[in-house]
């Protein structure tokens, strides 16, 4: 009778999975928003177990993302084979994920809101096809991968030749999914307030993110290539 007792208070009342009795890492259960917010919390849930579209099918049939708001997801596989100290004697990997072995690891959200008046498709597009400049996703990889992919930082993605580079490395280990919802500045704080660890290419207002300042620091590297 202890153990069931035990058993029931430590797992995640959504997907029985091991939680904190606050949140889950693998389903996307919040525990306060189970009442009256039940629908935001269906709409969190989505990202964790969610119908992913591969960027090379997005990039060729823009017209399947809708031209809607909503909040966006970007997962990245386990091999993304780039390595970097963080406040730690011994390297860590970007991809790095305590919730489970799972094939795709959710690293970024994005929103495309009445605030900025960008659709789902715009946003997501402009992860596909803008410089650096125009997509901090866009900078992230560029700043880590460049030297793997061989990536000139000087021409900071202008040329379509350094597009295709990094355009061909995302489609083989990228996948992305979206919501389309009205509460797409909610879902994307409490996404960070709650998952902000595992959110690795989320810097802004993300203080759980231990790859934050290294991020910042090669970023701010690559730029400067650029100038």
């Amino acid at each position: 009778m202890v153990f069931n007792w035990f058993r029931k208070t430590t797992l995640c009342p959504s997907c029985d999975s091991q939680w904190d009795g606050n949140r889950c890492f693998r389903c996307g259960y919040i525990k306060k928003l189970s009442g009256r917010q039940s629908r935001l919390l269906e709409q969190i849930k989505a990202f964790f177990d969610p119908v992913t579209h591969s960027p090379e099918e997005i990039y060729n049939r823009n017209q399947l993302i809708p031209q809607a708001p909503g909040v966006y997801a970007w997962y990245f596989d386990n091999h993304f084979g780039t390595y970097f100290t963080v406040n730690t004697p011994s390297p860590q990997k970007i991809v790095l994920d305590s919730a489970a072995n799972r094939d795709w690891y959710l690293l970024y959200i994005g929103i495309a809101g009445k605030k900025r008046g960008r659709t789902l498709r715009d946003r997501i597009g402009d992860h596909l096809n803008q410089n650096s400049e125009g997509s901090t996703l866009r900078q992230s990889l560029a700043a880590l991968l460049g030297p793997e992919i061989k990536l000139n930082s000087a021409m900071q993605l202008n040329g379509e030749n350094e597009k295709q580079k990094l355009n061909r490395w995302i489609f083989q280990h990228a996948r992305v999914s979206w919501v389309r919802t009205s509460k797409a500045e909610r879902i994307e704080e409490l996404m960070i307030r709650n998952f902000g660890g595992n959110l690795r290419f989320n810097i802004k207002g993300n203080k759980s993110n231990t790859c934050r300042k290294e991020l910042q620091r090669l970023r701010k590297s690559w730029r400067k290539a650029g100038k």
